[in-house]
C-alpha cells in the first residue's frame, strides 16, 4: 500500500508472506464486494466469542500460523489479550482490501518473501505459482520461498529470513 500511494518515498519494498489481497487465502475469485459479507461476519463472530471461545479460536489459529511449537503459547497469550474490536475491524479491513489494481504504480523493486510448507497438502508449484499470478502487475519483482515455514516465517526459520533480510539491505 505505501509503495503504491506513495511511489515517490519508497527505495525497495520487502514484503514477507502477504498477499495484496488476503482473501485470495479462501476464495480464488473474491474481489472486495464479494469479500465483504465473510468479512462482516468474520468480525462479527470474533466480537461474540465468549473469553473461552476466544481461547480456542486463538489456540487453533495460531497451530495454522506458526509451526514452531516452542514459539505457539506467547503468540496466543498476545492475541488473546489484544483488543478484541481492533483485532476484528482489523480483520475485516484485511479482508475487504484488495491492493491488486495498485500494484502498477509501485516503481520501487519489490522482493516478495513468503512461506511454505507441505503439511497444508498445496503442492508448492502452487503456491509459487499463485503469488507470482496476483503480484503480476507489479514491475521489478523478485520472489524467494523459505521453506519449513509456515505463515511466521520470523520465528519458524529466522536465519534463514534474517539472511534475506541482509541481502535486501545490502543490494
Amino acid at each position: 500500500m505505501l509503495g503504491a500511494r506513495h511511489p515517490d518515498l519508497v527505495g525497495r519494498l520487502m514484503i514477507v508472506d502477504a498477499l495484496p489481497f488476503y482473501t485470495l487465502t479462501i476464495n480464488h475469485a473474491a474481489t472486495s464486494e464479494t469479500a465483504a459479507p465473510h468479512a462482516t461476519a468474520m468480525r462479527d463472530w470474533l466480537l461474540s466469542q465468549s473469553p473461552e471461545q476466544i481461547v480456542e479460536f486463538q489456540n487453533a489459529s495460531i497451530a495454522c500460523l506458526a509451526k514452531t511449537e516452542a514459539v505457539r503459547p506467547a503468540l496466543v497469550v498476545a492475541g488473546i489479550n489484544s483488543d478484541r474490536k481492533t483485532v476484528a475491524d482489523a480483520v475485516y479491513e484485511l479482508m475487504i482490501t484488495d491492493l491488486r489494481p495498485e500494484l502498477g504504480r509501485i516503481r520501487a523493486p519489490n522482493e516478495i518473501v513468503y512461506a511454505f510448507d507441505p503439511v497444508f497438502g498445496i503442492p508448492a508449484a502452487s503456491v509459487n505459482t499463485m503469488y507470482r499470478q496476483v503480484y503480476a502487475s507489479a514491475s521489478d519483482i523478485h520472489f524467494q520461498r523459505i521453506d519449513d515455514s509456515f505463515h511466521f516465517v520470523m520465528l519458524d526459520q529466522p536465519e534463514r529470513l534474517s539472511s534475506a533480510v541482509e541481502s535486501f539491505l545490502n543490494q
